[in-house]
């Protein structure tokens, strides 16, 4: 999930200036001077950088490390930011009840390096690492639940498709996930038609839902460009729809992140095209290899990752224990349109598992 639509690697524009460039050097240098002090237990609040094939990531843990469950969050973007999650709900609640980890992606979030590798195996292997460290720090019976949203749901069935992988964690949640590009823009499409040809039936924001009709009709799903613009339509059909709340994360959050480091590792996402990879990896073929307990949480407006995309890991899915659930007031980011709900069926699922 980004700030703005995804462009899947389309160039963002100019680097930003130096002055903004030298206020991140300074912000980010202050953020690697804290102390790593070991936790005592209980409720944690610690802050520490996992080194990785030329980048340094922050891993923040808050939350209740007793209750022995981790839920690692999986943020999306590319370039977006792990405490983006941490509203002030799930400060005052959900970390009560078990530790969330918010993890910055590389080149994301408040990461930083001189280069550093941008290829997918890395970013299975920067999941790896953060499994190991955490049971490392925590202890090795802490369980660990990949919470993916987004990108990162693109991210987590790839981590776990990888040799060994699932032995490291109990269990995936998936979110308004991409676990399949070319997939997801097909489904994008479709659904934009569909609501499209309905909102305009009832006469509703019309001059919106008519350029979209006539370029979903005329255009294909297919090509990195008609992608980008699939995704824009998607991220600005959800405003469409006054039920829906804001569900721009960054804005509700006291995430105490870099503004400077984010606003570069976003540009650097766009313009490094992480995210292109992904187009040639369509996970649904090997999702029956997955057998860990999965939860599927969607929006029913999500235009950006389609409801559907959870039916293709149901079907696919060697999980004997596949849970769904649609949220009906929610778009691309439910956790913040249907809060209590969302958190509800998270933490009523993990502690059954």
């Amino acid at each position: 999930m980004r700030k703005e639509p995804p462009n899947h690697g389309k160039p963002l524009g100019p680097s930003l200036p130096g002055l903004m460039i030298s206020l991140l050097l300074f912000l980010i240098g202050a953020a690697s001077c804290q102390d790593e002090a070991l936790p005592l237990g209980g409720m944690v609040n610690d802050l520490f950088f996992l080194r990785n094939e030329g980048q340094d990531m922050p891993v923040r843990v808050s939350g209740n490390v007793d209750s022995g469950k981790m839920l690692l969050i999986i943020h999306g973007g590319p370039g977006g930011n792990g405490l983006e999650y941490r509203d002030e709900f799930v400060r005052s609640t959900v970390e009560k009840q078990v530790a969330l980890v918010y993890w910055d992606q590389r080149y994301a979030g408040n990461s930083q390096g001189h280069g550093g590798s941008i290829n997918i195996e890395v970013f299975a292997d920067d999941i790896k690492k953060i499994t190991l460290l955490l049971k490392h720090r925590y202890g090795q019976d802490q369980k660990i639940y990949l919470f993916a949203h987004s990108w990162g749901g693109f991210l987590a069935p790839y981590f776990l498709l990888q040799g060994n992988n699932q032995h490291l964690v109990e269990a995936w949640i998936q979110i308004g996930g991409a676990h399949n590009y070319e997939l997801n823009d097909l489904l994008t499409k479709e659904m934009l038609l569909n609501y499209g040809h309905q909102e305009l039936s009832a006469n509703r924001n019309t001059e919106f839902w008519s350029e979209v009709v006539d370029w979903c009709t005329n255009n294909s799903h297919l090509g990195l460009e008609n992608s980008a613009q699939l995704n824009a339509f998607a991220h600005d059909a959800e405003t469409m729809f006054d039920f829906i709340l804001e569900s721009d994360l960054a804005f509700a959050t006291p995430n105490n992140s870099s503004v400077a480091a984010n606003m570069l590792n976003e540009r650097m996402s766009g313009r490094l095209q992480i995210d292109q990879q992904a187009f040639a990896v369509p996970n649904s073929d090997n999702l029956n290899q997955i057998r860990l307990p999965t939860l599927l949480l969607w929006g029913k407006y999500d235009f950006v990752c389609p409801p559907e995309l959870a039916e293709d890991i149901e079907a696919n899915s060697g999980s004997a224990d596949v849970s769904k659930v649609i949220l009906e007031r929610s778009g691309h980011s439910p956790m913040v349109n249907e809060p209590l709900i969302f958190w509800s069926q998270v933490l009523n699922w993990v502690k059954t598992r």
